[in-house]
């Protein structure tokens, strides 16, 4: 489907703006991160979007794609697919995936001065749609480090995600990512990528005197390798008096139910609620003292995590209880803003939080009012900008400035 937005065409073409898409395989209009590039890139460019779900913003032309769909392949096309994942003819799988044969369909005869190809599977198809020196590719993960079953087949799915990370996502003209762990370990593939973290707008918001008893609170998915379970015993085993409220998304239904279940067992100290928009969880979060995310390193991406949680702490102006994760306890010890475990273990998480005093939780508070506005959306995402004014005035790479797509199949 293709809906077109308000946007016109300026009545001089020469003196049209730069034509700009963004590219994801996740709903553009739900996911924060690629939100910002959308409210970003808006007013300075005719921006299309392109990915699963609505229209995400009533200024862009969006052409959606269909997630559900599977076309018929036949006998011999899944014959073929079968021999092109066990030889791991990766460039074979990558053509053939119904997003990356939508996306080159749907974009036919369309151009672009430059495009943001979101995570490691789209950056292939948009290097054949724009020309590889007009993209910028935004990872947020690390994707060679992506947790996978322990198996042939997780450890085939490892070497693809390589496979796509040094043959597409090195190509790109620029590349950012969501940390500076994960930019440094992306440098072994070929790219070089700035950071932008998932920083949430500013807010305007004071600094609450912290309660008593002191109210931690943690939002997100409800994941069982998160380390929720012993967050949750740990505060109902801390001698100090707390609470813990966790806003657990319906992601992972039964680790959802099994959490229920344990708060229940728990006691009072510990309440689930159901989740808040992404447009009031800064201000839910703020009735709260202390925000908590201890995540234990079951894979390399975990382990090198700056989640969007973190920066929702820091602008609801709470005090940060985190794992000795190297990103977010950088963070925690060069900007004051609390605590880090000496582990990823329940014991640890208690001595953690019992060393907390009220004053000292003001204090971590008013350290994070203070980071507030350098870890603001506001701040980080200027480095988009920046790439994509260097693309839009580059001079044209040898396969033509604004070429068309051509019914050519997907990126090779």
């Amino acid at each position: 489907m293709v809906s077109a937005g308000t946007a016109t065409e300026p009545a001089v073409a020469s003196r049209r703006r730069p034509r700009v898409l963004i590219l994801s395989y996740e709903d553009i209009s739900v996911d924060p991160r690629v939100m910002k590039q959308v409210r970003l890139l808006t007013p300075q460019y005719e921006v299309t979007t392109c990915g699963p779900g609505p229209q995400p913003h009533p200024d862009v032309v969006h052409v959606e794609l269909d997630a559900e769909t599977v076309r018929p392949r036949g006998r011999v096309g899944h014959l073929l697919d079968d021999i092109a994942r066990e030889r791991e003819w990766f460039s074979w799988t990558y053509r053939h995936g119904e997003l990356v044969q939508q996306t080159a369909e749907r974009l036919e005869g369309r151009s672009f001065d430059a495009a943001i190809a979101n995570d490691a599977g789209t950056v292939g198809v948009a290097n054949r749609i724009v020309g590889a020196r007009r993209v910028h590719a935004d990872l947020h993960e690390f994707f060679p480090g992506l947790p996978v079953a322990d198996n042939a087949s997780g450890r085939r799915q490892v070497r693809y995600w390589k496979w796509l990370t040094r043959v597409h996502a090195a190509k790109a003209r620029s590349s950012t990512t969501v940390g500076w762990e994960i930019a440094k370990r992306y440098r072994e593939f070929g790219l070089n990528p700035g950071v932008v973290t998932n920083a949430p707008p500013y807010r305007e918001l004071d600094v609450a005197p912290t309660s008593r008893p002191i109210r931690i609170v943690h939002s997100g998915n409800p994941f069982r390798e998160r380390g929720l379970a012993e967050i949750m015993r740990a505060v109902a085993a801390v001698p100090a008096e707390m609470t813990l409220d966790l806003y657990l998304t319906h992601n992972g239904t039964a680790d959802r139910a099994y959490l229920v279940d344990l708060a229940e067992s728990l006691g009072q100290r510990i309440s689930i609620h159901e989740p808040v928009s992404q447009a009031v969880l800064v201000e839910t979060l703020h009735q709260y003292d202390v925000g908590i995310h201890v995540l234990p390193p079951t894979s390399e991406n975990n382990a090198l995590a700056l989640p969007n949680k973190f920066f929702d702490f820091v602008q609801a102006r709470l005090a940060v209880v985190v794992g000795p994760s190297a990103e977010m306890a950088r963070l925690v010890r060069e900007r004051g803003l609390g605590v880090v475990t000496g582990s990823f273990e329940e014991s640890a998480i208690v001595d953690a939080l019992d060393s907390l005093t009220v004053d000292q939780v003001d204090a971590f508070k008013s350290a994070s009012d203070s980071a507030a506005v350098e870890l603001a959306a506001e701040t980080q995402v200027a480095v988009w900008d920046e790439a994509i004014r260097s693309i839009v005035g580059s001079e044209p790479d040898d396969r033509s400035r604004r070429r068309s797509v051509r019914r050519r199949g997907a990126a090779r």
